[in-house]
């Protein structure tokens, strides 16, 4: 089995390359394959990054909605969502932030990925006060 060969950013030009060329065919200067497969190891770990951080952006949205959707007083299975949600969001950041917390890279993708990892946090960390505090209102409400 062949393994296809993984790309990166020439560390000259900024053109994309791959990690079996010797030299980079937009520069002509010579590539290091030791190094090349360096930071081809780190371009793949961050497009994993983002990827990855996608889910957490979706099951971070997920508890929110769960959150509205309580508000529906002949449903109280929502507030189990909440609940699953809130763990399961801290199990991926948890997660996410052992993977990819400590990556040097300047990939575009890497940074995107970052940015929306804190905005998860911020989020997941409002979330279970916003959801006690609504549930506690809705509770004094149906009295």
């Amino acid at each position: 089995m062949v393994a296809s060969p993984r790309t990166f950013r020439c560390l000259n030009c900024n053109e994309m390359i791959d990690d079996s060329m010797t030299q980079c065919r937009y520069c002509n200067v010579t590539v290091d394959p030791v190094v090349a497969q360096l930071v081809a190891e780190r371009q793949e770990k961050a497009i994993k990054s983002y990827r990855e951080v996608a889910y957490l952006r979706w099951v971070v949205v997920a508890m929110y909605v769960f959150m509205v959707l309580s508000y529906i007083p002949t449903v109280p299975m929502f507030g189990l969502g909440i609940i699953i949600t809130f763990f399961l969001a801290f199990g991926l950041l948890m997660r996410w932030q052992r993977k990819f917390g400590r990556l040097v890279t300047n990939d575009a993708a890497y940074l995107k990925a970052r940015r929306s990892f804190r905005l998860s946090f911020v989020l997941w960390l409002f979330g279970l006060p916003l959801g006690a505090f609504g549930y506690l209102l809705l509770s004094i409400a149906t009295r």
